[in-house]
């Protein structure tokens, strides 16, 4: 058998399609749990305990002990436009007025 028919058999796009799903859910998680958090809804130890209790996954968009980066802040706003869940997107955007002055002017309008 040849390398490039072994390889077209192992290849299966329902794997390929799971694994991009799964990525998905993990960025989703992510940027929702650093919602709640920002917003202080939960701690990050709470996030943690739900976590262990919960089978859910404690991921975050930013560095918990650094805080949000603008870029992981419009990241976030990127993503809850997608969403069309414009109440977060003001949320943040708030957010990253507050702690980067300067993005005021970026482009990210009311």
């Amino acid at each position: 058998m040849s390398e490039e028919s072994r390889s077209n058999e192992e290849y299966d796009p329902l794997k390929e399609i799971k694994k991009l799903e799964m990525q998905k859910q993990l960025v989703a998680n992510a940027f929702n749990n650093s919602y709640r958090i920002l917003n202080n809804e939960i701690t990050f130890d709470e996030m943690l305990d739900d976590s262990f209790t919960k089978d859910l996954d404690a991921v975050l968009a930013f560095d918990p002990e650094l805080g949000p980066a603008l870029i992981e802040l419009e990241s976030m706003i990127d993503f809850y436009i997608a969403e069309e869940d414009y109440e977060k997107c003001i949320n943040l955007r708030n957010i990253m007025h507050n702690k980067f002055p300067e993005s005021i002017n970026l482009g990210i309008e009311d």
